[in-house]
């Protein structure tokens, strides 16, 4: 249960004052832009977000948790004035990016429901009784499909289909385990099938890689396409 217990900073209050260049946010309300992050209008440059609710970690929150964010120097001075987000509000269910039809996953017959599923049994691995209030697949997931390490590559379903399937999909939830506060979760969401030419002699497993970020889908899936029962 350690990822329930990790420490996150201190919900913003309601009544939080914005700041000005003259006038620097209270301490403990703020945090930089974390690496996975949605980002932010107005181009490059550093930032600092204030995160209200619960739903926020070090280097992670639902776009609709964020209620403004300032742009700050190389100093860590506040620059302008605060950017209201549009988005705020109570985190929402979006699934777009595995419910695409012509997204990697469209040769599912129902994506939405596989990665719920998929997402139940990585969470029961984790702890019992985590309840899911809302769920994002945050970036394009990944599929590879081949025979052995020499040719994952992404799956061509109109031919008989290879030896050994995998996906991975980004994805951010909002959680609560019982005796516990909400908290979020963020990370790669991933499942392989590999068979020998038996439907029934298939080894399916799932797991949820905490704060692996999208940019290693790509690597972590063809680990666990080449060893489908390692523990991570």
């Amino acid at each position: 249960m350690g990822i329930f217990n990790r420490r996150r900073r201190s919900a913003v209050p309601q009544d939080a004052v914005p700041a000005t260049p003259q006038d620097a946010p209270p301490r403990g309300t703020m945090r930089p832009v974390g690496p996975q992050d949605p980002p932010l209008p107005g181009g490059g440059g550093s930032w600092i977000y204030e995160v209200a609710g619960e739903y926020s970690s070090e280097t992670w929150a639902p776009p609709e948790s964020i209620r403004r964010w300032w742009q700050v120097d190389r100093d860590g001075n506040v620059i302008g004035e605060a950017v209201e987000n549009e988005l705020f509000g109570p985190p929402k269910d979006d699934l777009a990016r595995a419910t695409d039809p012509n997204g990697p996953m469209s040769w599912l017959p129902d994506p939405e429901a596989t990665v719920r599923g998929w997402l139940s049994v990585a969470l029961g691995r984790i702890a019992d009784g985590v309840e899911v209030h809302w769920l994002k697949v945050t970036a394009t997931p990944v599929c590879l499909a081949g025979e052995d390490a020499g040719d994952f590559a992404p799956p061509d379903f109109a031919q008989a289909p290879p030896s050994r399937i995998g996906v991975a999909v980004p994805v951010g939830l909002g959680v609560q385990l019982a005796g516990h506060a909400p908290t979020v979760l963020w990370g790669l969401l991933m499942w392989v099938t590999v068979s020998d030419g038996s439907q029934e002699d298939a080894v399916q497993n799932v797991w949820l890689r905490h704060e692996v970020d999208a940019d290693r889908a790509d690597e972590n899936l063809r680990i666990v396409l080449q060893a489908p029962e390692i523990r991570f």
